[in-house]
């Protein structure tokens, strides 16, 4: 099974703000499985604080990803997610996105816990 990156841990990957060990333990799955939803990528890029040397290392990180657009599947999932639990669009397409394509969402926001069928791991627990 693979890993879908959630946008608050791909922002601090790239900007190196984990320990060491953490590091090294999200390049393994940077490595091996480097999954996003097209939502982190806009998230991310869309950003307007970000300066253009960010921007540039940003968007070389993503270029080298696996972005997950919205299939119907996708697009279908997070409208029941959105029903079901009163999440906002961007959360519900990420999760639709890792429940769809059976990935493991690695993020930092414990919204996503309540969700049933969703696999969720903090970077600090692989």
């Amino acid at each position: 099974m693979g890993y879908l990156i959630d946008t608050n841990v791909l922002i601090q990957y790239v900007a190196e703000e984990y320990s060491q060990d953490d590091l090294l333990k999200l390049d393994i799955i940077m490595d091996d499985a480097f999954n996003l939803s097209v939502i982190s990528k806009i998230e991310t890029l869309g950003f307007s604080g970000n300066t253009a040397e960010e921007m540039a290392k940003m968007s070389a990180f993503i270029g080298a990803a696996h972005v997950i657009g919205l299939s119907d599947a996708v697009v279908s999932q997070t409208i029941l997610l959105r029903k079901t639990y009163k999440i906002k669009t961007p959360d519900a397409i990420i999760a639709a996105t890792a429940i769809v394509q059976n990935l493991i969402l690695v993020t930092h926001d414990s919204g996503f816990q309540k969700i049933n069928h969703l696999q969720v791991v903090e970077p600090i627990d692989i």
